[in-house]
């Protein structure tokens, strides 16, 4: 499968989850939205599934971010054909704001490692069956999920961590795909979100939880890398 990952931050590539799902065979192609790179407002030719990802701006900051618009566009018309999508952390938010769903600021911004739990709900990429940790990095969250979505796990701070959408595709809102060296960048170039957090040296909350991170998020893309293929 061709996966367009759209990038909408420099600082956020698909690194961990692109690695992931390419060891299963999957082609990942990155849109660079952030550098200028045209964002289409249907899914191209040749791209079977999507994968949008996070980045400092809101889902409804057209003022900021001019191909929001489009990237909203295109998850709609793959959402329409039931493409598959794996939306994660902003690209959560556009999900829901491009399918009719609702987008707000957080009461309290989620930085950090945060315990989920899950709803009770059987599917066959997430795990019903314990609460398991992720790295939380947002300030805004999906408030009212789009017709027909159902949420799989939340936290305390945020109801819809994960949500499943079609028959195919998810949204969370945490971010599977980081490492060490990518949550230090975002410390060093802090934003409002983590400088209003209260939150300090979210590197070390990583680093003890890191091994516990990866033994979950890991299986848990490839389980939607093989969904996608059958």
């Amino acid at each position: 499968m061709r996966i367009l990952a759209i990038q909408n931050d420099e600082t956020d590539p698909p690194h961990l989850a692109a690695q992931w799902l390419e060891e299963q065979g999957h082609e990942i192609v990155i849109l660079r939205a952030y550098s200028g790179e045209e964002v289409p407002a249907t899914v191209p030719v040749g791209i079977d599934a999507l994968m949008p990802m996070g980045g400092h701006m809101g889902a409804l900051d057209d003022h900021i971010a001019s191909w929001l618009p489009n990237e909203r566009a295109m998850i709609a018309d793959a959402a329409a054909r039931d493409l598959p999508i794996f939306a994660i952390c902003l690209g959560a938010q556009l999900v829901a704001a491009a399918l009719g769903g609702e987008v707000v600021r957080s009461e309290t911004p989620e930085i950090g490692v945060y315990e989920i739990t899950p709803r009770g709900v059987a599917d066959p990429v997430f795990d019903s069956s314990e609460t398991v940790i992720a790295t939380q990095w947002h300030e805004d969250k999906v408030s009212r999920l789009p017709e027909g979505a159902v949420t799989l796990a939340s936290s305390l701070l945020c109801e819809n961590q994960i949500y499943r959408f079609g028959s195919k595709s998810y949204a969370v809102q945490f971010h599977p795909e980081v490492d060490a060296q990518m949550v230090q960048s975002w410390e060093d170039h802090a934003d409002n979100a983590y400088q209003t957090s209260g939150k300090s040296n979210i590197v070390s909350e990583f680093n003890a939880s890191e091994e516990r991170l990866y033994r979950t998020w890991k299986p848990t893309i490839q389980r939607w890398g093989s969904l996608i293929q059958q």
